[in-house]
């Protein structure tokens, strides 16, 4: 039996309230040993560590339901974004695309957690793990453009790196070089990228005005960005 008193508090008791009357909540115990939801329709069901309960973590993922509650689906509309076209699905993997829209919802997640008054160190679990090592610095270098063709991988590895740094809100990680050198390596892409970030960051989820700006028009303008990137490159592709 799951103790509720453990994971619900003074500090997210109204959020559960406001979700629990849009939402089936399901608490299950996790089989992987980490928090994660699983949402359809208005039904959520939310995994914890039975021997670790925590609010915090709890909260974090009450607040992936909330971006549902608010009708915002960044991550499914970037995944049918990639996956309009040939290309661009190729390229960036069902891992990658996973991982870019749980940086975007963590994106638009964390300002609400930190000021509920959560753990920051609690927000995401590889919190004190850099997010861009040298080496993997000197890899994209050398394997991004090779004979004139693009690798795929690399491709990958620049979109994962440039998210994961972007969702990173340890005080302690400074990614200003690592940034620069993506921009070097690519300033086109990084300028494709950054406008995207910044366009999700601008955007209030919590603005009900029918003509607010939609995060699809943003997502339009990516992929149009990327066809223009994609033109006239050649791409090795791992499984080639």
């Amino acid at each position: 039996m799951i103790d509720l008193n453990q994971l619900i508090d003074d500090r997210n008791r109204p959020l559960w309230n406001t979700l629990n009357q849009h939402f089936k909540i399901d608490i299950q115990s996790s089989v992987n040993n980490e928090y994660h939801c699983y949402s359809i329709n208005d039904t959520a069901t939310i995994y914890v560590v039975p021997y670790d309960l925590s609010a915090d973590s709890f909260t974090h993922e009450l607040l992936h339901v909330y971006l549902r509650y608010r009708r915002v689906f960044m991550g499914a509309a970037f995944t049918n974004t990639v996956n309009s076209s040939t290309t661009l699905k190729r390229l960036l993997n069902v891992r990658l695309v996973e991982h870019v829209g749980n940086c975007l919802d963590h994106i638009k997640m964390h300002e609400q957690y930190e000021v509920m008054g959560f753990d920051p160190a609690k927000f995401i679990l590889d919190f004190t793990l850099h997010k861009c090592s040298s080496s993997e610095l000197r890899d994209l270098r050398k394997y991004y453009k090779q004979n004139g063709m693009y690798n795929s991988q690399a491709i990958s590895l620049y979109f994962g790196k440039f998210f994961a740094m972007c969702a990173d809100f340890n005080p302690a990680f400074d990614y200003e070089k690592c940034f620069e050198a993506l921009d070097k390596l690519d300033p086109q892409l990084f300028a494709i990228l950054d406008q995207l970030v910044s366009d999700w960051e601008g955007f209030d989820i919590e603005d009900d005005d029918i003509l607010r700006s939609d995060y699809h028009t943003m997502l339009t303008n990516f992929y149009e960005s990327m066809k223009r990137w994609m033109t006239g490159k050649k791409f090795h592709f791992a499984e080639d």
